[in-house]
């Protein structure tokens, strides 16, 4: 696998675009958080959850009514973020950079992460350092790409694919829109404990 730095973590990223988010931030719907973990009906009961791009807490929201609807109890969830965007009970600024060696965190059940997609490969290669199961959700072509493919996915293929037929539509800069998106989303699982890589369709919530 790849080796994540620091060098070039935002490459690729015009800072002085104004049509794109701070920072690639656009957070996830809660309502397909939910949606997903229901579809996966994965067990979060005693386990240690990570969410290492908070932003303002919009994933985190999502995990919590999944947790509070199945009476589930992490043993512990960890939140954090470079950037301060308001996230209840987050820890941010830079000694939460997820990619710095000095990154406090390196044991996780489950990571949970909607990444910024200009920096989304290092996200993956970290992620499967820290957790045997990793939910992500990301641009359908991150899946695509030779150096993708031979830095994270030809050694570690997700187990579970889950390709929104319908487009759902991220929070830019954290802001609920009121169109539809021009992108495609799949949520990529990968789970240590399965060997074969399965496609599924999901339909937003």
């Amino acid at each position: 696998m790849g080796a994540y730095t620091k060098k070039g973590l935002y490459n690729g990223y015009d800072k002085n675009n104004k049509a794109r988010a701070d920072l690639d931030y656009y957070s996830t719907p809660p309502k397909e958080v939910l949606n997903i973990l229901e579809t996966l009906d994965i067990d979060l009961n005693d386990k240690v959850i990570l969410e290492p791009c908070a932003g303002g807490g919009h994933m985190v929201q999502g995990i919590e009514t999944y947790c509070n609807q199945r009476g589930m109890k992490p043993k512990k969830f960890i939140k954090t973020d470079i950037k301060d965007r308001g996230c209840p009970g987050c820890e941010t600024g830079t000694e939460f950079d997820f990619f710095s060696d000095d990154y406090p965190y390196d044991k996780a059940d489950v990571l949970i992460m909607n990444p910024p997609f200009s920096c989304i490969e290092g996200f993956m290669i970290r992620a499967l350092e820290i957790a045997p199961v990793v939910i992500m959700l990301g641009r359908t072509q991150v899946l695509e790409g030779q150096s993708r493919y031979e830095n994270v996915l030809k050694d570690n293929p997700p187990s579970d694919i889950y390709q929104y037929i319908d487009r759902i539509a991220c929070w830019k800069n954290g802001i609920k829109p009121t169109g539809a998106s021009a992108q495609a989303y799949a949520w990529v699982v990968w789970d240590k404990n399965k060997s074969d890589t399965k496609f599924h369709w999901i339909w937003r919530k």
